[in-house]
């Protein structure tokens, strides 16, 4: 091989090694589940989960709109990024449980099954007891991915009684 043709090679070699790497698209065996817990008042009860394909299947229990079973689909995008929002927040070495030092909270889990992990994060009263607050905010983009509002709120508010029958 001459000096060029090792020159040439190493050039090649480089330029393939600056090629943007596309991300995999999340498997469908993927799962992200948030589940919200009662509290002493008004706390919605119901928890979702969304699928590395874009299935949504949501349950409500008690101080939402819908109480019961209703799924959606939402783009595989999205679920891309909400999972890029979990590496960012570095979920899997986040602590099993946050518990705060106080009474009457909802107990709020997030779930992320991927590649054959499970990772599950309880929070009870979570920022006082030292988790990120970042955690509060992948809770709450869950809930805006799954779009989880237009079963949760009744008429754009929080349900303060069981929803009409």
């Amino acid at each position: 091989m001459t000096v060029l043709q090792a020159l040439w090679t190493a050039c090649v070699f480089a330029i393939a090694a600056c090629a943007p790497v596309e991300a995999q698209p999340a498997p469908s065996s993927t799962a992200i589940t948030l589940t919200r817990g009662a509290c002493f008042g008004f706390c919605p009860v119901y928890s979702v989960s969304i699928t590395g394909d874009g299935g949504v299947r949501y349950h409500g229990r008690d101080f939402v709109n819908v109480v019961g079973e209703r799924s959606a689909t939402i783009p595989r995008a999205d679920v891309e990024r909400l999972l890029a929002r979990f590496d960012a927040v570095n979920f899997e070495s986040l602590q099993d449980a946050y518990r705060g030092e106080m009474t009457d909270l909802p107990t709020t889990t997030v779930t992320l099954e991927r590649n054959g992990r499970r990772k599950t994060v309880l929070d009870y009263g979570g920022v006082s007891a030292g988790m990120p607050a970042s955690v509060r905010e992948l809770q709450a983009e869950i809930d805006r991915v799954a779009g989880t509002a237009q079963w949760v709120l009744r008429n754009g508010q929080p349900v303060r009684d069981r929803p009409p029958t």
